[in-house]
This record gives C-alpha cells, sequence and structure tokens, in this order.
C-alpha cells in the first residue's frame, strides 16, 4: 500500500518526505544545544567553574530526551509504528524526569545561592517558570492526544524546542544574545518557522496546535521582558525563599577594619577596586558602575545587589594579600596591588 501511495499519489509523496522534517529538526535541536553548552561542559573540565552533581544528572536527562525525540522521529519517518509506540513508553518516563529536573535545579539554585532581593536569579527565574510550564503543557498534552498523530508530534516537536531555550542563551557568538533579552527569544522563536512552513506544504494550512503553542509560547515571552527587573516579583520570591534559608547577618565595621581592605586587587592589565564613600564599602570593574558592599565579618563582603561573596586573606603582619571572589559556580582569586 505504501509503495502504491509514493507511485500514484504525488501529494503522498510530500507528506511521506514531509515527515523527516521532524527528524531534520530533532537533528537541529542538539546541535544548538551543544553550541551553547560545550564551552560550559569545557570550563568544567577545566576547573574555571564549579558545578553540583545534580547539573550533570539534569544535562544526562536532557541529552537522553534528545536522544529519544530523534528515534522517535526516525521510527516514525521509516514507518515503524510499533517500535515507535514501545519506544514511548520509556519517552514518558523520561519526559516526567525532564520537568522534575527542571524543577529541582531551580529549587536547589534558590535555596542554596541564597540571592539577595535585588538579585539577578529572581529574573532568571521567569525564564527557568517559563521552560517549566511550557514543557508540563506541550508535554502533558502530547501525550493525551497521542492517538491523534498530527497533534501528538506537533505538540512534542513543540515541547523539545522550548527546552533548547537554555541552550541558545549560551550561544555567545549570536549577535545582541547577551545584551538584549528579547534577543534571546527571537532566536528561538525562528525555529517556528520551519513548522510554519511544514504545514503550509503539507496541509494547504496552519495546523491549530502551531498556532496556538507559537500564540502561548510568545505570550509568556511577552510577559518575561515586561517584568523583567520589578521589584514586586523580586520581593515576592525573597520573602518566599527566606524560611528555607539562613540569612547573612550582617556586622558594621570599623573605620579601621575597613580600611584594611580597600584598595586595588589584580595586576596592571585588569583590576577591581573596593573603596569607601560616606561610610559606605563599594566594588568597582574597570569600565563599571560601583556596587554596594556589605559585611559579615571584618574579612568577609558581600554584594547586597547580587551573590558575590569576597573573603580577604591576610599574611603576615594582619595586611589583605589577596581577595578569593566566589560567585557561585566561580571562585578565583586575585593578588592586592602594591
Amino acid at each position: 500500500m505504501e509503495i502504491q501511495l509514493e507511485h500514484k499519489n504525488p501529494q503522498s509523496i510530500t507528506i511521506h518526505k514531509g515527515r523527516y522534517f521532524f527528524v531534520s529538526m530533532a537533528i537541529l535541536f542538539p546541535i544548538l544545544v551543544a553550541l551553547g553548552f560545550v564551552p560550559d561542559y569545557q570550563m568544567i573540565i577545566q576547573e574555571e567553574i564549579k558545578v553540583h552533581w545534580f547539573l550533570h544528572v539534569h544535562g544526562l536527562i536532557m541529552t537522553a530526551w534528545m536522544g529519544i525525540f530523534l528515534a522517535q522521529t526516525l521510527l516514525v519517518a521509516n514507518g515503524n509504528i510499533k517500535r515507535h509506540k514501545q519506544l514511548g513508553q520509556t519517552g514518558f518516563v523520561f519526559g516526567i524526569l525532564v520537568w522534575v529536573s527542571l524543577v529541582v535545579v531551580t529549587v536547589r539554585a534558590l535555596i542554596v545561592n541564597n540571592p539577595p532581593e535585588p538579585g539577578g536569579q529572581f529574573d532568571i527565574l521567569f525564564i527557568q517558570l517559563y521552560l517549566q510550564i511550557l514543557f508540563g503543557i506541550f508535554f502533558s498534552w502530547g501525550m493525551l492526544v497521542r492517538k491523534r498523530a498530527a497533534a501528538h508530534k506537533r505538540l512534542l516537536f513543540l515541547a523539545t524546542m522550548i527546552v533548547i531555550q537554555a541552550g541558545i542563551d549560551r550561544i555567545r557568538f549570536l549577535p545582541g544574545i547577551q545584551e538584549i533579552l528579547f534577543i534571546r527569544f527571537i532566536y528561538l522563536d525562528i525555529l517556528l518557522i520551519p513548522l510554519f512552513v511544514y504545514d503550509w506544504l503539507s496541509l494547504k494550512r496552519i495546523h491549530f496546535i502551531t498556532w496556538f503553542g507559537t500564540l502561548l509560547i510568545c505570550t509568556l515571552q511577552t510577559g518575561i521582558v515586561f517584568g523583567w527587573g520589578s521589584p514586586a516579583w523580586h520581593r515576592f520570591w525573597y520573602n518566599a525563599i527566606t524560611p528555607l534559608v539562613e540569612r547573612v547577618v550582617e556586622v558594621k565595621l570599623t573605620e579601621a577594619q575597613s580600611n584594611l581592605l580597600l584598595g586595588n586587587y589584580g595586576d596592571d592589565k585588569w583590576h577591581l577596586t573596593v573603596s569607601r564613600e560616606a561610610g559606605k564599602l563599594y566594588l568597582q570593574l574597570p569600565g563599571q558602575p560601583k556596587w554596594e558592599l556589605g559585611a559579615a565579618s571584618e574579612t568577609d563582603l558581600f554584594l547586597r545587589a547580587d551573590s558575590w561573596k569576597l573573603h580577604f586573606e591576610k599574611g603576615p603582619g594582619g595586611k589583605v594579600t589577596k581577595l578569593v571572589n566566589d560567585q557561585i559556580f566561580k571562585v578565583w582569586e586575585v593578588p592586592r596591588m602594591r
């Protein structure tokens, strides 16, 4: 029957070949993820950044999901529906694991990093929740309509596409991605264009799932852009995690204590500066504004606006010799300049 369709019905030939559209996209997705995450893993191997073991588990789960999605599209493209359904049971389990791991990574980061109220991690939480919500909707819906092939494959396409946002955000060579928030969403949304083209060529119309999924994605993205930096959002989540964390107890340094910390740290090519103005301590990087510091002890400071801790090590005679910076995933040292 398949041979008859291919030889006697040109439209069926187009539809049959169109199955490889999902295979092509299933190959493209992990390539994009690799472009974003391979540099990070290189830094992990070189011990330039440190991550918790669960992030490696999360990475394995996401990799397995990408592999299952690719295998499923290949099975359908080759007409092996029986094996596709069998593998679908494994895919269902991994889909749940993907969602759970997204939640665990988000919750753990908030509790362990304990960001201050103005901290940028509460803005990143926007994107983390956006991924969890959309993946949960598209995956669950896709499982419920698994007997309706047209809706099922589009929903799982959208579920897989949405989770590669994290990979795209890390492709540093993409113009504007590090400077403008909505640019990162545009790069992801470009991947929807081939789906619209596929719908038009195969159906002569745009499928409802394609329209609805695009609308839902763009609506949440717009909400993130307008809500980014919202003091109310920061305050809500800061208060929400407060019962789960131990807040830093701030101390007041005397002028003599803070004098020991003031100065430049680094070398002639690059250095940061710790200064004091009107009784307040500040950190400044080259070409950057000053950030106010708080003190946890006479040798430990922290940024009030972000998750950055500074530990000052003293040498013989009580003079500070170097500064150890702890920025969650990265710990680095700079000597005090003479």
